[in-house]
């Protein structure tokens, strides 16, 4: 994404300054086990590998093609998994992760991770 916005230091900058955010709320590992529930419902890759929370990865799962439908049960397990600005946290890396899927797939590769 960066490299996209080469045109725009500032702007790639604040951007990898927002997504950094939020990995770094998530942690490492969770942030790979969202990026690749994400790629796995996009058909890119094996999916989520099961140690991240089971309402983590439903989730981030349905982000992707279902966001508006997530229950606020749903939304509930989560903040009890991560707290509030952990949701928020997951909510901005499964967007990102979709968009990136997303530009993989109609052949954007800058604006993939």
């Amino acid at each position: 994404m960066a490299e996209a916005l080469a045109g725009s230091p500032e702007l790639a900058g604040r951007y990898m300054a927002f997504r950094d955010a939020a990995h770094e709320a998530l942690g490492p590992e969770i942030v790979a086990e969202v990026r690749r529930a994400v790629a796995g419902v996009h058909g890119m890759g094996e999916g989520a590998r099961g140690s991240a929370p089971a309402a983590v990865i439903s989730y981030a799962r349905r982000m992707v093609f279902e966001h508006t439908a997530i229950t606020d049960e749903e939304a509930a397990a989560v903040t009890a998994e991560l707290g509030e600005p952990g949701l928020v946290a997951l909510s901005v890396v499964a967007a990102l992760a979709d968009a990136e899927c997303r530009a993989e797939a109609v052949g954007l590769p800058d604006l993939a991770s």
